[in-house]
């Protein structure tokens, strides 16, 4: 049996990685998943969260805002992500100032303020901010 999953990951800018990984670790919509080789074909979204990706036994962390996972019946799986960042690419200065903006903007409760919208924001800020030691 082939002890790799392939995975294919898109975001709206286009393909961001296509790699061979040992492990996936994400949370969807109802519980936290970690996949191996070997999964059963699944279909699930993806919440704001820190992605695992286990590539020859090194873990690689990233920074995703939500999307679609596909587990296929081939081994394979497709992410369709609203945006990722891998540890090492986030600004770790400009997530901290969108954290305090979101936080002032929904301490503030403004009459035009999208809450949604700010709570989304924030929830980004602070998984970014997550990665910081990773």
């Amino acid at each position: 049996m082939n002890k790799t999953i392939h995975l294919d990951i898109y975001t709206p800018t286009g393909k961001y990685l296509s790699s061979d990984v040992d492990f996936i670790k994400v949370t969807s919509s109802v519980a936290v998943l970690g996949i191996l080789p070997g999964h059963a074909p699944l279909v699930t979204t993806l919440e704001i969260c820190k992605l695992t990706l286990r590539i020859n036994n090194v873990d690689n962390f990233y920074a995703i805002s939500g999307g679609v996972l596909n587990i296929k019946k081939d081994r394979s799986a497709v992410m369709l992500l609203n945006s990722i960042e891998r540890s090492d690419e986030i600004d770790f200065n400009r997530a901290s100032e969108a954290k305090a903006r979101a936080e002032e903007r929904l301490n503030a409760r403004s009459e035009e303020l999208d809450v949604t919208r700010a709570q989304a924001a924030l929830s980004r800020a602070l998984n970014r901010l997550s990665l910081k030691d990773e």
